[in-house]
Order: structure tokens, then sequence, then C-alpha cells
């Protein structure tokens, strides 16, 4: 039973541009999200891809998020930057927030940026590879609205704030890039378990009665969303909130959406990007000596082969370069229907 279309990935950049230029997105903002929102769907991460579109769509139409936003610099010292945006729109702005730290990084060895009233920024991975295909480590985080309770705690009291660490090859290689939110997996990825009529792993989250569950939509439906690592996960979580908000002055994960207040996803988390440029070129011959050290380690039957950090979205882009990127049968339905409203061609490989 097919239960996907696929699309060609130029195909999908095409139309990701198209559908943010017909919403009001310069052709300039709408190419950078386009960029970075179709490789996410290559990458085989379609959780955080072309499926959060047509929210960012309505977002846009009904106001809350700023589809050409101007970065105003309150603040600067020489290898760091403090900034603000107007509900700006996040991809964009979080590319421009990370270039801003490979820049001083260049001058100065390393360099940091804090942004405060960003929306969705996707995954963030794309920001950490960023930086890594421009030859330096880069580190990305942000925060988010509450969605979990912290370790100890029944009720939602912190955002799952992710965060993603990106390291360099030569020659132009796949970026070594880890990218993970601080609950034991990214809320997206059970919401498209709920539309995939799909179970989830034992140990995600709670059902309404605190009792672990497989069930995704009992898991969304409590909004008890499990911490990784338990008391590490919140701790975490805490932590990221005080490198984005608390750096930046925005607004904390319980300041998100009340009183007026922007959400996350519609414009008003902060984030923190920052570059280190390498002093010598042994972090290569480094990199690729513990990769393959990883890969000669005795396997574990039951966990399956073990992959470095991004060996996953690589493999996957390989893959749908050759075939097409597979966008489930639901959410194409969506993207026809929203290429249909707003006059996009979008074209699905046959």
């Amino acid at each position: 039973m097919v239960d996907s279309k696929r699309i060609e990935h130029p195909e999908l950049i095409q139309f990701f541009k198209q559908t943010l230029m017909a919403v009001g997105a310069p052709s300039h903002v709408a190419e950078v999200e386009a960029e970075i929102g179709a490789e996410v769907d290559l990458c085989g991460v379609h959780s955080h891809g072309v499926r959060l579109l047509p929210v960012m769509v309505e977002n846009i139409q009904t106001g809350l998020t700023n589809p050409d936003p101007e970065v105003k610099v309150l603040g600067e010292y020489p290898a760091s930057v403090l900034a603000e945006t107007d509900r700006g729109i996040g991809r964009y702005v979080s590319a421009i927030g990370m270039d801003m730290a490979i820049e001083r990084a260049a001058a100065y060895g390393i360099g940091a940026a804090t942004i405060r009233g960003v929306a969705h920024w996707g995954r963030g991975y794309s920001y950490a590879a960023r930086a890594a295909r421009a030859g330096m480590i880069g580190l990305a985080f942000t925060n988010a609205i509450i969605n979990f309770p912290a370790w100890g705690t029944s009720a939602l009291s912190l955002g799952n704030n992710p965060m993603a660490i990106g390291v360099p090859v030569e020659d132009g290689g796949e970026p070594v890039v880890l990218d993970i939110a601080m609950t034991q997996t990214a809320i997206g990825r059970v919401r498209e378990a709920v539309e995939a009529g799909q179970r989830v792993p034992l140990g995600w989250g709670l059902d309404t009665e605190g009792k672990p569950t497989t069930d995704p939509e009992a898991i969304v439906e409590s909004q008890r969303f499990l911490p990784m690592g338990e008391h590490k996960g919140s701790g975490l979580a805490f932590m990221v909130e005080l490198l984005t908000a608390g750096l930046a002055g925005g607004l904390l994960c319980y300041e998100l959406g009340t009183e007026g207040r922007p959400t996350d996803t519609s414009g008003g988390s902060s984030k923190l990007f920052i570059a280190i440029r390498p002093h010598e070129n042994w972090l290569s011959e480094r990199t690729e000596s513990l990769k393959a050290h990883l890969k000669s380690a005795p396997a574990a039957e039951e966990q399956g082969e073990a992959q470095w950090p991004g060996e996953g979205s690589y493999r996957r882009r390989t893959e749908y370069l050759r075939d097409g990127i597979p966008i489930s049968l639901k959410l194409a339905a969506d993207l026809d229907g929203l290429a249909q409203e707003l006059s996009v061609p979008l074209s699905w490989k046959v």
C-alpha cells in the first residue's frame, strides 16, 4: 500500500519559496527559508520541514509572524552581538544569526549572536551544519513554550529547548551534527506518529493518568512528554532557557503565548548561535578517527547499527536525491490545497 508521494528536492525548494512569496515574504527571505526548510525533508526529518509550512502561512496571514523582518542590533562586543527582531520568520533570522557568529569567529576565533523575537527555526541541525560547512564548529540553541513537565513535576513547566552542535570535515564532506531536544524525542515526531496511526516507543511520554504509554495520541492529549535522562533533560532545558531568553532579555518559556505575547513558533523565542574557528587543521582528522572507532565497536543487536551524529540524515539525503523525497499522503493533500489556495504550482514525482 502506497502511504506517501514523492517530490524532487529542487521542486520542493521552489514550492516553498513561491508559497512564502505569495504571502508577502521578499524573494531573498523566501529563498533562505526554502533552502533550509526543504533540506530538512531531504534529511528525512519530516516533522520539521514542509510540514510546518501551512502553519507558517497562516501565522503570516494573520499577522503573527513577520515575513520581512529587520534584525536590529541592540549591543555589541568585538566577538558577540545581541539583536532583536519583531516576530521575524524563523529560518531566515536564524541563518542571519549564525552568519553573525561565523563572521566574528573568522575575525576573533569565536563568535556569538543572541537574537530575541524569532519564530520557529525548523531544525537546529540547519544552523550547526551552516557553521560546519563554513569550516567552523557551530552551536545553536533555542527556547520553547512550556511543553513538558520538568522531572519531579506533574504540570507543564519547561520547554524542550533544542540544541545542535556541528563539526566540520575536510573536502566539503557531510559534517557531524548532533541535534537534540530535551524531551525523550522531538514533540513533532509524536504528532507525526498520531497522523500516521503509529505507536511510539515506551518512555516517550505518559497518558492522562500518568502511566507510560505507546499511544502517541494519549501523550499529545496529556502533554506529558518525558524529559530525556529524567532530571538531566530537565536540567539542560533549564540552562538552555537561560542561555537563550535569559541572555537575550526575551520571553521565558512560561511567558510565551500568554497575555497577548507571541508563542515560540509565531515569533517569541530567543536563539543563541556560537561559531568556533579551529586553530589548526587536525580537527577533521580527529573527527574521522573517532567515526572509524565508533564503527569498529561491536554492535548491540537490539539497538541496531551505531551511527555518528548526522549519519542518518546523510544517508537519507543520498537516497532522496536519487528517488525523491517522500511526503505522507495527508501532508501531500494539505500541500495541494495550499498550492491551489495561493495559485502556486506544485508537481509531484511520477
